[in-house]
């Protein structure tokens, strides 16, 4: 199931000190942190608030790149590039997929707790 979602996992070991406890303990944080966040961005979204959307996807790409979720880092990056230059066309559809995303990556942690 991991394939689904592009986790940096020499990142991740580094933060973690390779301990795999304190690695799921971290990703499980990020997710529900990730998840309001989320909720935030869909506001500025219908919003239409450049400065909303960028501070936002600021927050998810340092939060999320610390722990090395490739995947909705970048994702970010795109939305912050955006809010930055005023380009909001594209941003609910990178929502959506930031959104999928962590779906991947709550997939991906039910299944580790159940076999933890």
């Amino acid at each position: 199931m991991n394939d689904l979602i592009d986790i940096d996992w020499e990142q991740l070991h580094q933060v973690s000190e390779y301990d795999p406890e304190f690695e799921l303990e971290l990703l499980t944080m990020l997710a529900a942190d990730v998840k309001i966040h989320i909720a935030d961005l869909r506001q500025a979204v219908v919003d239409r608030d450049a400065i909303a959307i960028f501070d936002q996807a600021h927050y998810i790409k340092g939060a999320s790149a610390n722990v090395g979720i490739t995947s909705i880092t970048a994702l970010a990056q795109q939305l912050e590039t955006l809010a930055r230059d005023r380009h909001l066309a594209d941003t609910a559809a990178l929502v959506e997929q930031m959104a999928i995303d962590l779906g991947y990556l709550e997939t991906y942690l039910a299944t580790r707790h159940e076999i933890g």
